[in-house]
């Protein structure tokens, strides 16, 4: 399989990076060689080994009839929507972590995989390393799902955690950046709109059906206080943010707000800047997963098993 990679920042060298490491083991499991082809990013200073061809543009990549697949890890919805489109209309799989492009262009991008007869699929998206995606597609579908919850942001967790412990919304939001964990925009996380992201790609998976994005009510956590996190506490609750779907008859409908937890809510031990994500289903019950929703080598971790997807498994899309 012939690959190209588009995007090499903190993610995309953590991917070449296994792919290097684990290279047998990747390749017995996949059941064929990887080769990476390409490599595109605006900075030079990427390319740091001569055996992979590098470019500026990616319309390089996408000439090549060689290359099969196509790892998008730009982020946004603006290029890498051109990028998206181009790759599925030119008959090439598409591996992206990019929850906020398939939130919001989704429609356009699964119908054109559909079209072309390709592939999508993003289980870095939702969970970072932890391979809630392809257990939730995969082992829950007869499951009778009627509702899926979590927390999905792992740094909007992280300043909870810190506000429980003493600090104020502003010196755990600094925290949560100088321990990389937030960017020096913190907008999308704080606000929800990253969680609102992830529950969307979610309800799409267990229900075939991506809501328009708008239609989501999101709430962040920016406006919760610290008096407000130690009252919680002396009742013996904490805030989570949660991203929430539920399926009533036909309807689906998806929100994000703080909410507040007891201690017998499975979610309400999930801290620092992990993920916990549960289901129920008529039929399966309650089903749950808990990991590290961001890092360069377990993000990596999950695009590289949908390098096994692309060989082995029916589509998403």
């Amino acid at each position: 399989m012939k690959i190209g990679i588009i995007g090499i920042g903190t993610v995309g060298g953590g991917v070449l990076e296994l792919l290097k490491k684990e290279k047998k083991n990747i390749e017995k499991r996949v059941g064929e060689k990887i080769e990476v082809s390409w490599i595109c990013d605006l900075k030079e200073s990427v390319n740091k080994d001569s055996s992979y061809r590098f470019t500026k543009d990616y319309e390089d990549i996408l000439k090549d009839e060689s290359v099969e697949t196509i790892i998008e890890l730009i982020g946004g919805n603006t290029v890498a929507f051109s990028i998206a489109k181009e790759t599925l209309k030119n008959g090439k799989n598409l591996i992206t972590a990019n929850k906020y492009l398939l939130a919001t262009k989704g429609k356009e991008i699964f119908g054109l995989a559909k079209e072309n007869g390709v592939k999508i699929f993003f289980e870095a998206a939702v969970a970072g390393g932890t391979p809630a995606v392809s257990s939730i597609y995969e082992g829950t579908f007869s499951g009778g799902i009627k509702r899926i919850r979590g927390v999905l942001n792992g740094t909007s967790n992280y300043i909870l955690s810190k506000m429980e412990e003493g600090c104020s919304y502003e010196a755990a939001l600094s925290l949560a950046q100088s321990n990389g964990y937030a960017e020096l925009d913190p907008t999308f996380d704080v606000k929800g709109i990253d969680t609102a992201h992830k529950i969307s790609l979610l309800s799409y998976l267990v229900w075939d059906e991506l809501v328009d994005f708008e239609k989501i009510k999101i709430e962040g956590i920016d406006k919760i206080t610290k008096e407000q996190v130690e009252v919680a506490k002396s009742l013996g609750k904490r805030f989570k943010l949660i991203g929430e779907a539920i399926k009533i008859e036909n309807e689906i409908e998806i929100y994000v707000q703080p909410s507040l937890l007891d201690k017998e809510d499975q979610l309400y031990g999930v801290k620092d800047a992990y993920n916990g994500i549960e289901s129920y289903g008529e039929h399966l019950g309650e089903t749950f997963f808990y990991g590290k929703g961001a890092g360069a080598l377990p993000t990596a971790n999950a695009i590289i098993s949908d390098l096994y997807k692309i060989k082995n498994s029916n589509a998403w899309n």
